[in-house]
Parts: structure tokens; C-alpha cells; sequence
């Protein structure tokens, strides 16, 4: 008993000698939860009374989605806030540690070290916690008050764990440092090492990655994926898996950090009763981690010195390693200045700086030569779970896909509608994720080819005319373990590997979302062709919409990688369900608005068309004829070339080579620009004729690259379309028309 009264007897007198912190932890979160609060309320009041009585219930329904974001785990200013009083509290509560009077003091009262440690941290959890508890709970009766959801109750105590688990681990990372330093300004820069250290050397190896590995593809080694989430600054300000978990425990960051917590805690204590009183103003607490931390350091620093000077000096291997040396010997002699406290000590280890310099370099010749086979990697067919290949080469369009159209409900404004990534990955990252391709075998052979042929960087002209593009190669391992790497490569070079992709229904299910839709979901559809034949259609016969969905479905499915090269796209088609053509609708209801005159009304089938155009369109290619049957049936004017009567005029522009000086074996050249403009129909027709019109994935390979002619397209009208544009177009190759031969034979001459 008496034992228990001495315990609450000094947290007593703890907390008032820390009195202060309380103060400053209850304003901040005045301010921060009440105040902020109140001024929602104000604002949610405010627009209740220019809304309509029908839209109240809308309003008060979002009023309490911006308050549930308001709390959320992905606000950083509560991230700024709890990071900031976990080091207030912390330093408060055992500062005393840097003092050796107050050591003394502290340690000859008749109080074991752990109860002094327990009544310290208990009390650093009051007086941060306790005036959030309470302001949350003040924040939640102010906002019931004003609009009810039957779940906001639980998505306060969701947050409330969350951000107490945040602040926790924070806390025993700061204590951790006050435990193994001696003065207050090694212990802050201690607390910065393990904020710091690990994010920061995931950055040096990616971008040693990034410099020395040709295949290097930006999701990185696995260490590069786990160092930075050692940081608990970086877990606080990266905290997405918190917001999306559905019960709190099932958080795997949440747990991570709870487990985390308990050891640093259990960590702490061991470390205070071993903690010498007559490390008080020593620099360093425990002799044992002197070592370690200054391997660390000091690699580090020599490490990073020699990339800095590596890329200042146009990749100099010989600057890097004088950078890298020199570094390690200042950084080294600094830090035993810093350990001894004493100038004579700054060589005093000279077999441990030769150790750390030798180190240095070492890492350093692993990435620069590639030591252990990263750009040569491919595992072994049995060791795969699943493989995807996304580039260029097999879809250029799949922005069209990946892109999403998103309807955002105002209460005192009207809707609007935008679009926005089907996920939070990147587009590459995203359908990485999606393909599965079933013959593993072609994604391995794809992937040696490119290893023995693939370029080590881009270059637009390898291999002749050809140009090169990126081909990104991911494999899941039945490890568990994520490997992607990125290549350079010419069409030509995988032609029978990319086509042994491409023409799986598993690619193209994962590329082409249309593939795995339900007709009756649609009920419009837009086609987009050359310029000025667009189409809305909207649906009211079942058989005919499910007709032609999966008319198209199976030519696309059906659609070879070598067809597509010798084709192009000449229109394109999108389909749209219920939510997209609300979306659609908002849409040209706002440019409607702004420019004050009905956008729909005037002309139907090309608003609709052009509308949102950069989400949800599928290429139209000539070989699906029953798909452009079936169109032309439902009233589109399907062409597949630009008639010449819609245009005005054509400008065919190209560049003659011309020697301006020759010395000896080096020549030298200029080019002179011309271009001719055809006016007359027929000579337009013959143009148009050979024309690639639309853009295709495959368009660069099978345009003449040799002339480089092009031609300017001035259209009647100013209609655009989806698949391409007004531009610059140019003929295939060896496929000119004979009204511009007399152009071919003067750039011939002039070669």
C-alpha cells in the first residue's frame, strides 16, 4: 500500500513539475479539434441556409465525411502535431538525464529506475492523450449535434487508436535516443539519425540504382521498399493503411506499430537500469554502440560524397572515390572528436577509418560493376507465381483505360465531373498488378532477348529506322517477392515473344476493361471517327446493344500483334454505363455554363463524342467489319479515310539536305525546309490515300522514317478526334503518292 501511495505520490509531483507541457498539449488540441471544429459547423450552417430543403440531408451527409476527414490518419497536421509533442514530452521527462547533479539527485531517491521510468512515460502518455480524448470527444457531441451518422462514433475511435499507436512509437524512438547519448545535442541529433537515417539510405541506393543498373525500374529492391517504414517520422507521415483498414487490429501497420512500441518500451527500461549515472554529459551513453553508429555514419556519408561528385563531374569514378575517400577520413575524424571530446583524439582509430573507406568502396563496385548480376537477372521459370509485361510496344493507348471518370456532388454549387487514376499506383504499376500472362516461357524469352539486344539507355534510332521503346517486365515470385525491370528494345527484336503476349486472352482481359463488362451495364455508346462523323447512340433494344458489345469484344479478342502492325486505328468507340454517362452529361452541362449556350443541343453526337475523350475510348481498326457494320447500321457514318471534299488544304513539309563544307573524310550538312501546298481535290485525294491518319502503337514502325516528309492537315471544320489529330501526319514506308515522287527524287539528289 504504502509502496502504491509513494507511486501515485510522485506522479503527482512529476506532472506538476511538467505542468507546462499539459498546458501547451490541451491548446494545441483546442485549437486544432475544437476550434477547427467550430468553424466546420459555422461553415456547414452558413451553407444550410442557401440550400434547398431536399439537399439538406446531402449537405449534413458531407458536412460529416469533411469532419471523418478532418480527424482521419492521412491529415498531416496531426501527424506535425503528435510528432512535435511526443519530443516535447519526451525531453521534458528525461532530460534530467543530461544533467549530472539531477542524475545524481534522481537516482539516490529511494525509488527503483523502473518506477521512475513508469512514472515518466505513464505521465507523457497523460498529458498528451488525455486532452485529445477529451477534445475528440468535444469535436464529436459538436458535430452530432449538427448532422447524425450512425458510424461516426466508431471512425472517432478508429482514429483516436491510430493516432495514439503514432504518437506512442514516436515517443519511445525519442526516449531511445535520450538513453543512448550523454548531452542534449548529441540526443537531438541522435533522434534525427533514426527519424532520418534509413529513409535517407533507401534514397542513396535508389539512386545508386537508378545510375549504375540500366534495368533498374523504379519499384526498386525489396530493402529499398522496407527502409523507409524503419522510420517511424516516415510511418506517421505515411499512414495509408491506417485510414483504409475496416476493423483497427487488422491493420497490419497497426499492429506493426503496436508490437514496435512494446519492444522500443521493453527496450528503454533494459537500457535505463544498464544506463550509468556517470553518463551524464558524456557524448555517448554505451561504449558498446560507439562502433556501429559510427560505421554507419560514416559509410553513409563517404558513400553519398562519392555519388555527388560521380554525377557533378560527368560520371568520374576517379572524383567519386577521392570524394568517397576523403569524406570517409573528415567524417570518421570528426566523429571520434565527438566520442572523446577531445582535437588529439581525430586519429586515433586508424585501422577503423582505413576499415570504413575500404567498405566504402566496396559497395560503391557493387552497383558501378554490377557484381552480383542485377541487369542480367531472370529467375527460373518454376520459381514464378505470376509474370506481367506492360509497353509501348503491346498498347500506347492504355491511358484510355486506366484513366477513370469521377462525378463530384456539390451541395451549393452543381455537380461537376472529372477524371482520375483507377488507382493510387502508377499507370505502369497499376496494370503490372492486373496481368497475368500464362505463357511464362515468352515472358522469359522476352526478357533474355532483351538483355542480349535490349539498348542500355533510350535511344529513338537503334537498329536502322526502328526506334526503340520500354518494355517493363515484372515477376511475382512464389516467395512472395516482387521483381520488375525495365528494358529498351526495337519492335523487330521480340516480335514473336510480344505477340505470344498480347494474343492471350489473359493480357488482354487485364489491358482492355470492356473485355470483362457486362452488356447490360451499358446504356450509351460514343464513336469518335476521323474529324467529323461522330456518333452518340443510345440504347433502347437489349439484343442490339448486347450485339454489338460483344461483336466488338470478340474482335478485339481476336485481334493478332502482327495485324495490328501492318494496321492503325482509324476511329475509336467507348461504352459507357449508367455512372459514365451521368458524368458525361454533368460535363457538358458545365461547358454549357461557362460559355452560355446548350453544347448538347447544337450539335448531339460530337459533344458527347469529344467530351471527357481522354477516358474510356477503344481503338476501331479496319479489320473489324462486323463491328463497323453493325455500326453504320445504328446510323454512325463509319469512314476509314478523310474524304477530300472536308478538306481545305494539305501541306506537304520536308527538309533537303544541302553540303556546305567538306574536309577531307568529315562532311557537313544543312537542311533546307520546304513544303508544298495542294489545293485541288484529286491531288488531296491521292495524299489522303496514303496517309496514316490516327495514331497507333506502332505508327513510328511502319512510317517513313528514311524522307521524312510530312503533311499538314487543314480541315473545313476544327472537329477533332479521339485516336488522333489535325497534325502531322506522314506516309508509310516506300508508299508515296505520285504527285509528290518529284519530292522523294529531290531529297534523293540531294543526299
Amino acid at each position: 500500500m504504502t509502496s502504491r501511495n509513494l507511486f501515485f505520490k510522485l506522479l503527482k509531483e512529476d506532472f506538476k513539475i511538467r505542468l507546462w507541457t499539459f498546458v501547451v498539449s490541451c491548446l494545441t488540441f483546442f485549437f486544432s479539434l475544437i476550434v477547427a471544429t467550430a468553424m466546420m459547423i459555422s461553415s456547414h450552417m452558413n451553407i444550410l441556409e442557401w440550400v434547398l430543403e431536399s439537399e439538406v440531408s446531402k449537405e449534413k451527409a458531407e458536412f460529416v465525411n469533411s469532419f471523418k476527414e478532418f480527424i482521419s490518419i492521412d491529415n498531416p497536421i496531426f501527424a506535425l502535431i503528435f510528432t512535435g509533442l511526443s519530443i516535447i514530452v519526451a525531453m521534458s521527462g528525461f532530460s534530467y538525464l543530461y544533467s549530472k547533479k539531477k542524475v545524481d539527485l534522481y537516482h539516490s531517491l529511494p525509488v527503483k529506475r523502473e518506477t521512475l521510468f513508469f512514472i515518466k512515460t505513464l505521465n507523457s502518455i497523460i498529458i498528451v492523450l488525455t486532452p485529445y480524448f477529451v477534445s475528440m470527444v468535444i469535436a464529436l457531441l459538436m458535430v452530432s449535434a449538427n448532422a447524425s451518422d450512425a458510424g461516426l462514433v466508431l471512425e472517432v475511435c478508429k482514429y483516436f487508436i491510430g493516432w495514439s499507436l503514432l504518437f506512442l512509437l514516436n515517443y519511445f524512438v525519442v526516449i531511445l535516443a535520450m538513453m543512448l547519448t550523454g548531452n542534449m545535442l548529441i540526443g537531438v541529433l541522435a533522434c534525427a539519425f533514426f527519424h532520418l537515417y534509413f529513409p535517407l539510405l533507401a534514397l542513396i541506393i535508389k539512386w545508386y540504382q537508378s545510375t549504375f543498373f540500366t534495368t533498374y525500374y523504379s519499384s526498386g529492391f525489396i530493402v529499398e521498399k522496407l527502409l523507409p517504414n524503419v522510420s517511424s517520422l516516415f510511418i506517421t507521415f505515411n499512414v495509408s493503411e491506417f485510414s483504409t483498414m475496416t476493423r483497427v487490429l487488422t491493420s497490419t501497420r497497426v499492429l506493426t506499430s503496436l508490437i514496435v512500441s512494446a519492444i522500443l518500451l521493453l527496450l528503454n527500461l533494459f537500457l535505463y537500469k544498464k544506463r550509468a549515472s556517470e553518463s551524464a554529459g558524456k557524448s555517448i551513453a554505451f561504449n558498446v554502440i560507439k562502433l556501429p553508429v559510427k560505421f554507419m555514419t560514416v559509410i553513409f556519408i563517404s558513400i553519398f560524397m562519392y555519388m555527388v561528385a560521380y554525377r557533378i563531374m560527368d560520371d568520374s569514378s576517379y572524383w567519386g572515390i577521392f570524394a568517397a575517400v576523403s569524406s570517409a577520413i573528415i567524417a570518421h575524424s570528426t566523429m571520434e572528436i565527438i566520442y572523446n571530446q577531445d582535437f588529439k583524439k581525430i586519429f586515433a582509430k586508424k585501422v577503423e577509418m582505413g576499415i570504413c573507406v575500404l567498405i566504402s568502396l566496396l559497395l560503391v563496385a557493387v552497383f558501378e560493376w554490377d557484381v552480383f548480376g542485377y541487369d542480367r537477372y531472370v529467375p527460373n521459370i518454376n520459381d514464378i507465381q505470376s509474370a506481367a509485361v506492360v509497353s509501348d510496344l503491346l498498347e500506347d493507348n492504355d491511358s484510355q483505360y486506366y484513366y477513370k471518370m469521377k462525378i463530384w456532388r456539390n451541395t451549393s454549387s452543381p455537380d461537376t465531373a472529372t477524371t482520375e487514376p483507377a488507382g493510387s499506383d502508377t499507370k505502369e504499376d497499376y496494370l503490372l498488378k492486373k496481368i497475368d500472362i500464362e505463357d511464362k516461357d515468352a515472358v522469359l524469352k522476352l526478357a533474355r532477348i532483351c538483355i542480349s539486344k535490349g539498348t542500355q539507355e533510350y535511344d529513338p534510332y537503334i537498329d536502322g529506322d526502328e526506334f526503340s521503346r520500354r518494355v517493363i517486365v515484372s515477376y511475382k515470385l512464389k516467395s512472395g517477392l516482387s521483381i520488375q525491370r525495365v528494358y529498351y528494345i526495337n519492335y523487330s527484336s521480340i516480335a514473336e515473344q510480344l505477340a505470344a503476349i498480347y494474343n492471350k486472352e489473359g493480357f488482354k482481359k487485364a489491358m482492355y476493361p470492356i473485355l470483362s463488362e457486362d452488356s447490360k451495364n451499358i446504356v450509351s455508346v460514343d464513336y469518335n471517327g476521323i474529324g467529323f462523323d461522330d456518333k452518340h447512340i443510345v440504347f433502347d433494344d437489349e439484343a442490339v446493344k448486347a450485339q454489338l458489345i460483344d461483336t466488338y469484344k470478340k474482335e478485339l479478342m481476336n485481334l493478332k500483334l502482327e495485324d495490328r502492325v501492318q494496321s492503325y486505328a482509324f476511329a475509336s468507340i467507348r461504352f459507357n454505363d449508367a455512372y459514365m454517362q451521368e458524368a458525361l452529361d454533368i460535363d457538358l452541362s458545365s461547358v454549357s455554363r461557362e460559355y452560355s449556350v446548350d453544347i448538347a443541343a447544337s450539335n448531339t453526337n460530337t459533344a458527347y463524342a469529344q467530351a471527357m475523350d481522354t477516358v474510356g475510348y477503344y481503338p476501331i481498326y479496319p479489320e473489324f467489319k462486323e463491328t463497323i457494320g453493325l455500326l453504320r447500321q445504328l446510323g454512325a457514318n463509319v469512314i476509314e479515310k478523310l474524304p477530300a471534299e472536308e478538306v481545305d488544304r494539305v501541306e506537304v513539309h520536308y527538309s533537303v539536305p544541302k553540303k556546305v563544307e567538306e574536309l577531307k573524310e568529315v562532311e557537313s550538312y544543312t537542311y533546307e525546309d520546304k513544303y508544298v501546298v495542294y489545293k485541288d481535290k484529286e491531288d488531296i485525294e491521292k495524299i489522303l490515300d496514303k496517309l496514316i491518319l490516327c495514331s497507333t502503337p506502332y505508327k513510328d514502325d511502319i512510317i517513313d522514317s528514311e524522307y521524312d516528309i510530312g503533311v499538314n492537315i487543314f480541315l473545313k471544320s476544327n472537329i477533332d478526334s479521339a485516336f488522333g489529330d489535325r497534325g502531322s501526319f506522314y506516309f508509310r514506308k516506300d508508299n508515296f503518292p505520285d504527285n509528290i515522287k518529284f519530292i522523294v527524287d529531290e531529297i534523293k539528289k540531294a543526299k
